[in-house]
C-alpha cells in the first residue's frame, strides 16, 4: 500500500529525510515520556502523602526535666491518636533514631532535647477530619505541629504542571520544525524531479496523482526515520528503567515504570508520519500549481 508506482530520485531526501526525522521523534518520544514519567511519579506522591501526617513534637525547655516531659507528651498524643476514627497506624522515632537523623548535620554529640517526631498513616477506609484532630492538639499542647502536606502538594503539583507545559510546547516546537523540514525536503525532491514531472504533465497524468505518488514515498521515508527514532527512545527508556531498579534511596526508589508507556510513545512516530503526509501534500500541491 506505501509502494510508489514511480521511481522518483530522491537521493538526497533518502539520506536526509529519514535522519532528520529520526532524531525529531527521538527527541520529542524522550521528551513526552518524560512527562507521562513525571505525571506518573506526581500521582504516585501524592497519593503517598495524601494518606500521611507528621506531627512535631517540640520540647519544653521551661520544664524542670525536658526530656522527661516531652516523652509524656508523645505518650498522650499517641492515646490521642489511637481514639481517633481514620487512623490506620502510627510511628514514634525513638530518641536515638532522632540523633542518627541529625547526625550527618550536628555530629555525634548532642546535649539538648531534641524535637520528635511521629508519622502517621491514614486509613484507606475511613476518613480522617484533619480539623478535628489538629484542634485537639492543639488544645491539648501548642508545642505540638500538625503537618498535612497539603501546602506543599500544592506547590508541588503546580510546579509539575508548569513543567509539563514547558514538555508539551517543546514537542510542539519538535514537530513543528519536523513539519518545517519536511516541507523543505519535498521542494528540493520536486526540484531534482522537474523533468520527471513535467514529462508525466505531458502523458496525462493530473497533479492529483502526482502529488498523492510523491507525498506517499515522502511519508515512507518519514515514517522509516521515525521508527528508528521511535526505537532508539525505547531503549533509552529501557536503560533508564533498568538503571532505576538499582536505586535503593530517594525519590524514584518505589516507582515502578508503566510498560503502557512504550505504547504511549507510538503516538509521536503516527504524529510525525500524519505531518509527513500533510506537509509534502501541501508543498506539492502547491509547487505543482507554479509548474503549470
Amino acid at each position: 500500500m506505501l509502494k510508489t508506482d514511480i521511481a522518483f530520485k530522491t537521493d538526497l531526501n533518502k539520506g536526509f529525510l529519514p535522519f532528520i526525522t529520526a532524531f525529531m521523534v527521538f527527541v520529542a518520544s524522550i521528551t513526552y515520556a518524560t512527562a507521562l514519567i513525571g505525571n506518573s511519579l506526581a500521582s504516585d506522591w501524592n497519593r503517598h502523602m495524601s494518606n500521611n501526617l507528621t506531627i512535631q513534637v517540640l520540647p519544653d525547655m521551661r520544664a524542670k526535666n525536658p526530656p522527661k516531659e516531652i516523652e509524656e507528651r508523645i505518650n498522650n498524643i499517641k492515646k490521642i491518636l489511637k481514639q481517633t476514627p481514620g487512623i490506620k497506624s502510627f510511628y514514634a522515632m525513638s530518641k536515638s533514631e532522632t540523633v542518627d537523623l541529625l547526625k550527618p548535620w550536628i555530629g555525634d554529640k548532642i546535649d539538648i532535647t531534641l524535637p520528635r517526631i511521629i508519622s502517621v498513616q491514614i486509613s484507606d477506609v475511613i476518613p480522617l477530619n484533619t480539623k478535628t484532630l489538629a484542634n485537639e492538639i492543639k488544645n491539648y499542647s501548642s508545642l505540638i505541629k500538625l503537618e498535612t502536606y497539603e501546602t506543599w502538594m500544592f506547590e508541588f503539583k503546580n510546579t509539575v504542571s508548569a513543567v509539563q507545559t514547558l514538555l508539551g510546547l517543546i514537542i510542539i516546537l519538535i514537530l513543528s520544525t519536523t513539519a518545517i523540514t519536511i516541507s523543505y525536503a519535498t521542494k528540493s525532491g520536486l526540484n531534482i524531479n522537474k523533468k520527471v514531472i513535467n514529462i508525466m504533465h505531458m502523458v496525462g497524468a493530473t497533479n492529483k496523482y502526482i502529488s498523492t505518488q510523491f507525498s506517499r514515498q515522502m511519508m515512507i521515508l518519514a515514517i522509516t526515520g521515525g521508527s528508528i527514532g521511535y526505537i532508539i527512545s525505547c531503549i533509552v527508556i529501557l536503560i533508564i528503567k533498568t538503571i532505576s531498579k538499582d536505586i535503593s534511596d530517594g525519590i524514584i526508589a518505589n516507582f515502578e515504570f508503566s510498560s503502557y508507556i512504550y505504547l504511549q510513545m507510538l503516538i509521536i512516530p503516527i504524529i510525525a508520519g500524519i505531518i509527513a503526509k500533510v506537509s509534502a501534500m501541501l508543498t506539492i500541491k502547491k509547487e505543482l500549481n507554479k509548474m503549470v
